[in-house]
Protein backbone atom coordinates (compact mmCIF):
# COMPACT_ATOMS: atom_id res chain seq x y z
CA UNK A 1 0.00 0.00 0.00
CA UNK A 2 3.01 2.40 0.63
CA UNK A 3 4.64 1.80 -2.67
CA UNK A 4 1.34 2.21 -4.28
CA UNK A 5 0.91 5.46 -2.80
CA UNK A 6 4.87 6.81 -3.29
CA UNK A 7 3.59 5.80 -7.02
CA UNK A 8 0.25 7.79 -7.42
CA UNK A 9 1.93 10.51 -5.94
CA UNK A 10 4.46 10.46 -8.94
CA UNK A 11 1.43 10.60 -11.42
CA UNK A 12 -0.40 12.91 -9.93
CA UNK A 13 0.93 15.61 -12.36
CA UNK A 14 -0.82 14.17 -15.25
CA UNK A 15 -4.26 14.06 -13.28
CA UNK A 16 -6.91 17.24 -13.53
CA UNK A 17 -9.85 14.88 -11.36
CA UNK A 18 -9.59 12.37 -8.49
CA UNK A 19 -12.17 10.07 -8.58
CA UNK A 20 -12.30 8.06 -4.74
CA UNK A 21 -14.58 5.07 -5.05
CA UNK A 22 -15.95 3.75 -1.33
CA UNK A 23 -18.71 1.12 -0.07
CA UNK A 24 -21.95 2.76 0.23
CA UNK A 25 -22.94 0.68 3.15
CA UNK A 26 -20.10 1.88 5.66
CA UNK A 27 -20.29 5.88 3.86
CA UNK A 28 -18.45 7.51 7.30
CA UNK A 29 -16.53 4.43 8.26
CA UNK A 30 -12.76 3.48 6.88
CA UNK A 31 -12.17 6.21 4.61
CA UNK A 32 -8.41 7.26 3.56
CA UNK A 33 -8.85 11.28 4.28
CA UNK A 34 -5.06 12.05 4.13
CA UNK A 35 -5.87 11.52 0.23
CA UNK A 36 -6.57 15.13 0.85
CA UNK A 37 -3.55 15.53 1.33
CA UNK A 38 -1.53 13.10 -0.57
CA UNK A 39 -3.67 13.24 -4.08
CA UNK A 40 -6.30 15.10 -4.71
CA UNK A 41 -4.73 19.16 -3.61
CA UNK A 42 -6.83 21.03 -5.20
CA UNK A 43 -8.25 19.12 -7.91
CA UNK A 44 -11.68 18.06 -8.18
CA UNK A 45 -12.64 15.21 -5.78
CA UNK A 46 -15.49 13.24 -6.62
CA UNK A 47 -16.86 10.41 -4.12
CA UNK A 48 -18.72 7.76 -5.77
CA UNK A 49 -20.59 5.87 -2.96
CA UNK A 50 -20.23 2.23 -4.69
CA UNK A 51 -23.23 -0.73 -4.13
CA UNK A 52 -25.59 1.67 -4.12
CA UNK A 53 -28.24 -1.01 -4.44
CA UNK A 54 -27.48 -2.86 -1.21
CA UNK A 55 -28.30 0.52 1.30
CA UNK A 56 -31.72 2.33 1.72
CA UNK A 57 -32.88 5.23 -0.03
CA UNK A 58 -33.70 7.41 2.15
CA UNK A 59 -31.04 9.67 4.67
CA UNK A 60 -28.70 9.79 1.05
CA UNK A 61 -28.81 13.59 0.95
CA UNK A 62 -27.71 13.34 4.86
CA UNK A 63 -24.99 10.95 3.79
CA UNK A 64 -23.66 13.33 1.32
CA UNK A 65 -24.08 16.31 3.93
CA UNK A 66 -22.26 14.86 6.55
CA UNK A 67 -19.45 13.50 4.17
CA UNK A 68 -18.73 17.37 2.51
CA UNK A 69 -18.54 18.75 6.67
CA UNK A 70 -16.19 15.83 7.66
CA UNK A 71 -14.09 16.47 4.22
CA UNK A 72 -14.78 19.91 2.41
CA UNK A 73 -12.21 18.76 -0.50
CA UNK A 74 -15.54 16.19 -1.66
CA UNK A 75 -16.63 18.09 -5.03
CA UNK A 76 -19.70 16.15 -5.83
CA UNK A 77 -21.53 12.94 -4.20
CA UNK A 78 -22.56 10.21 -6.26
CA UNK A 79 -24.41 7.07 -5.25
CA UNK A 80 -23.94 3.98 -7.90
CA UNK A 81 -23.97 0.55 -8.80
CA UNK A 82 -20.91 -0.02 -10.38
CA UNK A 83 -22.83 -4.01 -11.63
CA UNK A 84 -25.27 -1.70 -13.57
CA UNK A 85 -23.97 0.69 -16.18
CA UNK A 86 -27.19 2.04 -17.00
CA UNK A 87 -28.11 3.08 -13.48
CA UNK A 88 -28.26 6.30 -12.99
CA UNK A 89 -25.16 7.56 -10.22
CA UNK A 90 -23.09 5.40 -13.47
CA UNK A 91 -24.43 7.46 -16.48
CA UNK A 92 -23.80 10.91 -14.28
CA UNK A 93 -20.08 10.43 -13.39
CA UNK A 94 -17.71 11.28 -16.47
CA UNK A 95 -20.68 14.49 -17.43
CA UNK A 96 -20.05 15.24 -13.67
CA UNK A 97 -16.09 14.57 -13.87
CA UNK A 98 -15.70 16.72 -17.39
CA UNK A 99 -17.98 19.24 -16.46
CA UNK A 100 -15.67 19.87 -12.85
CA UNK A 101 -12.08 19.70 -14.99
CA UNK A 102 -13.62 22.29 -17.38
CA UNK A 103 -14.58 24.35 -14.71
CA UNK A 104 -11.30 24.25 -12.50
CA UNK A 105 -7.94 25.70 -12.71
CA UNK A 106 -5.41 23.07 -15.17
CA UNK A 107 -2.71 24.97 -14.27
CA UNK A 108 -0.19 22.12 -14.39
CA UNK A 109 -1.94 20.67 -17.84
CA UNK A 110 -3.09 24.07 -19.45
CA UNK A 111 -2.24 23.06 -23.14
CA UNK A 112 -3.02 19.62 -22.83
CA UNK A 113 -6.40 17.91 -24.93
CA UNK A 114 -7.02 15.31 -23.18
CA UNK A 115 -8.17 14.61 -19.33
CA UNK A 116 -7.10 12.36 -17.08
CA UNK A 117 -8.96 11.05 -14.08
CA UNK A 118 -7.51 9.05 -11.61
CA UNK A 119 -9.31 6.27 -9.33
CA UNK A 120 -8.37 5.83 -5.59
CA UNK A 121 -10.04 4.47 -2.73
CA UNK A 122 -9.30 1.48 -0.11
CA UNK A 123 -9.33 -2.19 -1.15
CA UNK A 124 -12.28 -4.34 -2.68
CA UNK A 125 -14.74 -1.12 -3.23
CA UNK A 126 -15.28 -1.77 -6.92
CA UNK A 127 -12.77 0.40 -8.70
CA UNK A 128 -11.90 -1.75 -11.27
CA UNK A 129 -15.28 -2.58 -12.70
CA UNK A 130 -16.03 0.97 -12.35
CA UNK A 131 -13.80 1.53 -14.83
CA UNK A 132 -14.81 -1.12 -17.12
CA UNK A 133 -18.75 -0.14 -16.52
CA UNK A 134 -17.28 3.36 -18.01
CA UNK A 135 -15.33 2.07 -20.87
CA UNK A 136 -18.41 -0.13 -21.97
CA UNK A 137 -20.68 2.55 -22.11
CA UNK A 138 -18.83 5.58 -23.47
CA UNK A 139 -16.48 3.53 -25.69
CA UNK A 140 -18.86 0.13 -26.40
CA UNK A 141 -16.13 -1.71 -25.89
CA UNK A 142 -16.88 -5.24 -23.90
CA UNK A 143 -14.14 -7.32 -21.78
CA UNK A 144 -12.11 -5.92 -18.76
CA UNK A 145 -9.64 -3.50 -19.34
CA UNK A 146 -9.26 -3.34 -15.81
CA UNK A 147 -9.43 -7.04 -13.43
CA UNK A 148 -11.68 -7.66 -10.95
CA UNK A 149 -12.15 -9.78 -8.14
CA UNK A 150 -14.17 -10.78 -4.96
CA UNK A 151 -11.43 -10.33 -2.38
CA UNK A 152 -9.22 -7.02 -1.77
CA UNK A 153 -5.89 -6.63 -2.89
CA UNK A 154 -6.81 -7.21 -6.86
CA UNK A 155 -5.32 -4.55 -8.43
CA UNK A 156 -1.43 -4.56 -6.68
CA UNK A 157 0.15 -1.30 -8.69
CA UNK A 158 -0.58 1.47 -10.68
CA UNK A 159 -2.01 0.67 -13.95
CA UNK A 160 -1.37 2.27 -17.55
CA UNK A 161 -3.61 4.66 -18.94
CA UNK A 162 -7.43 3.29 -19.86
CA UNK A 163 -9.00 5.04 -22.46
CA UNK A 164 -12.86 5.65 -21.76
CA UNK A 165 -14.17 8.12 -24.00
CA UNK A 166 -13.18 9.85 -26.98
CA UNK A 167 -15.06 12.98 -27.20
CA UNK A 168 -13.61 14.25 -24.94
CA UNK A 169 -10.64 12.30 -25.23
CA UNK A 170 -10.75 10.73 -21.46
CA UNK A 171 -8.35 8.20 -19.73
CA UNK A 172 -8.23 6.90 -16.09
CA UNK A 173 -6.01 5.17 -14.12
CA UNK A 174 -6.32 2.64 -12.27
CA UNK A 175 -4.83 2.16 -8.47
CA UNK A 176 -3.99 -0.46 -5.89
CA UNK A 177 -6.38 -0.42 -2.59
CA UNK A 178 -4.80 2.50 -0.21
CA UNK A 179 -6.47 1.03 3.32
CA UNK A 180 -6.70 3.72 5.85
CA UNK A 181 -2.97 3.26 8.36
CA UNK A 182 -4.93 3.26 11.62
CA UNK A 183 -8.66 1.76 11.98
CA UNK A 184 -9.71 3.91 14.77
CA UNK A 185 -11.83 1.93 16.59
CA UNK A 186 -13.09 -1.77 16.78
CA UNK A 187 -16.57 -1.06 15.23
CA UNK A 188 -15.16 0.52 12.19
CA UNK A 189 -12.28 -2.12 11.64
CA UNK A 190 -15.36 -4.95 12.16
CA UNK A 191 -17.47 -2.91 9.01
CA UNK A 192 -14.81 -2.93 6.95
CA UNK A 193 -14.29 -6.86 7.36
CA UNK A 194 -18.12 -6.82 6.61
CA UNK A 195 -17.80 -5.58 3.66
CA UNK A 196 -14.84 -7.91 2.43
CA UNK A 197 -12.91 -4.38 2.55
CA UNK A 198 -10.23 -6.25 4.94
CA UNK A 199 -9.45 -10.17 4.14
CA UNK A 200 -11.50 -12.59 6.40
CA UNK A 201 -9.03 -14.95 6.91
CA UNK A 202 -6.99 -12.06 8.89
CA UNK A 203 -9.84 -11.00 10.68
CA UNK A 204 -11.37 -14.11 11.48
CA UNK A 205 -14.37 -15.35 10.26
CA UNK A 206 -16.09 -16.30 13.23
CA UNK A 207 -15.57 -12.77 14.44
CA UNK A 208 -16.78 -10.88 11.76
CA UNK A 209 -20.06 -12.92 12.15
CA UNK A 210 -20.41 -12.80 15.79
CA UNK A 211 -20.40 -9.40 14.87
CA UNK A 212 -22.55 -9.00 12.08
CA UNK A 213 -25.15 -11.17 14.18
CA UNK A 214 -24.99 -8.74 17.15
CA UNK A 215 -25.20 -5.81 14.55
CA UNK A 216 -28.09 -7.51 12.84
CA UNK A 217 -30.70 -7.64 15.93
CA UNK A 218 -29.16 -4.37 17.33
CA UNK A 219 -30.91 -2.44 14.91
CA UNK A 220 -33.75 -5.28 14.00
CA UNK A 221 -33.08 -6.73 10.78
CA UNK A 222 -33.97 -10.35 11.20
CA UNK A 223 -34.12 -11.30 7.34
CA UNK A 224 -31.49 -13.61 8.00
CA UNK A 225 -33.55 -15.45 10.19
CA UNK A 226 -35.42 -17.36 6.74
CA UNK A 227 -32.19 -17.31 4.90
CA UNK A 228 -30.16 -19.11 7.60
CA UNK A 229 -32.97 -21.74 7.68
CA UNK A 230 -33.62 -21.07 11.12
CA UNK A 231 -36.64 -20.53 13.73
CA UNK A 232 -36.03 -17.42 15.44
CA UNK A 233 -33.57 -14.54 16.13
CA UNK A 234 -30.32 -15.95 18.00
CA UNK A 235 -27.73 -13.98 20.10
CA UNK A 236 -25.20 -16.65 20.08
CA UNK A 237 -23.50 -16.70 16.46
CA UNK A 238 -21.84 -20.35 16.93
CA UNK A 239 -25.82 -21.68 18.13
CA UNK A 240 -26.57 -19.60 15.03
CA UNK A 241 -24.10 -21.27 12.77
CA UNK A 242 -24.80 -25.01 14.10
CA UNK A 243 -28.92 -24.63 13.62
CA UNK A 244 -28.20 -23.65 10.21
CA UNK A 245 -25.92 -26.01 9.08
CA UNK A 246 -28.21 -28.89 10.73
CA UNK A 247 -31.10 -27.13 8.79
CA UNK A 248 -29.55 -27.25 5.47
CA UNK A 249 -27.93 -31.09 6.18
CA UNK A 250 -24.78 -29.70 6.54
CA UNK A 251 -22.15 -31.98 8.82
CA UNK A 252 -18.68 -32.91 8.85
CA UNK A 253 -17.25 -36.34 10.33
CA UNK A 254 -14.66 -35.97 13.17
CA UNK A 255 -11.98 -38.28 12.19
CA UNK A 256 -9.79 -37.73 15.16
CA UNK A 257 -13.13 -38.03 17.61
CA UNK A 258 -14.38 -41.08 19.35
CA UNK A 259 -16.90 -42.57 17.12
CA UNK A 260 -16.12 -40.07 14.42
CA UNK A 261 -18.87 -38.26 15.06
CA UNK A 262 -21.32 -36.28 12.36
CA UNK A 263 -20.76 -32.15 13.65
CA UNK A 264 -22.26 -29.07 11.95
CA UNK A 265 -20.91 -27.59 9.16
CA UNK A 266 -19.38 -24.44 10.27
CA UNK A 267 -17.25 -23.41 7.50
CA UNK A 268 -20.87 -23.93 5.57
CA UNK A 269 -22.78 -21.72 7.75
CA UNK A 270 -19.98 -18.96 8.12
CA UNK A 271 -19.70 -18.29 4.62
CA UNK A 272 -23.66 -18.43 3.90
CA UNK A 273 -23.95 -16.11 6.51
CA UNK A 274 -21.31 -13.33 5.34
CA UNK A 275 -22.38 -14.15 1.71
CA UNK A 276 -25.86 -13.23 2.47
CA UNK A 277 -25.09 -9.92 3.81
CA UNK A 278 -22.57 -9.28 1.17
CA UNK A 279 -25.70 -9.75 -1.33
CA UNK A 280 -27.69 -8.10 -0.21
CA UNK A 281 -30.08 -11.01 1.44
CA UNK A 282 -30.76 -9.50 4.52
CA UNK A 283 -32.34 -5.99 2.96
CA UNK A 284 -30.98 -2.65 2.08
CA UNK A 285 -28.22 -2.20 5.28
CA UNK A 286 -26.01 0.54 6.06
CA UNK A 287 -23.48 0.06 8.80
CA UNK A 288 -23.53 3.47 9.72
CA UNK A 289 -27.07 3.89 10.38
CA UNK A 290 -26.21 5.29 13.83
CA UNK A 291 -24.46 8.21 12.47
CA UNK A 292 -26.95 8.69 9.55
CA UNK A 293 -30.31 9.19 11.70
CA UNK A 294 -28.03 11.32 14.38
CA UNK A 295 -27.20 13.67 11.30
CA UNK A 296 -30.66 13.20 10.17
CA UNK A 297 -32.05 14.39 13.69
CA UNK A 298 -29.51 16.84 13.71
CA UNK A 299 -30.57 18.83 10.49
CA UNK A 300 -34.18 18.24 11.32
CA UNK A 301 -33.27 20.34 15.28
CA UNK A 302 -31.51 23.20 12.37
CA UNK A 303 -34.79 23.67 10.11
CA UNK A 304 -37.04 23.81 13.30
CA UNK A 305 -34.89 26.59 14.79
Amino acid sequence: MHKGLKDMQRRITDVDCVIEVHDARIPLSGRNTSFKDTISGVRPHILVLNKEDLVPREGRSEVAAKLKEIDPVISKVIFSNGKYGGCRGMKAILPTAINLIESSNRYHRAGAPDKTIIIIGIPNVGKSTIINQLRHRHMHLGGKAAAVGAAPGVTRMIQEKVRICDKPLTYLLDTPGISKPNVKNMHVGMKLAVCNTLRGSVVGEEYICDYLLWYLNQHHHFDYVEYMGLQQPEDNSKIMLAKCALAHNKTKIQKHAPGNPHLPDFEFATMKFLRGFRDGQFGRINLDEDAIIFEMERRSRQEIH
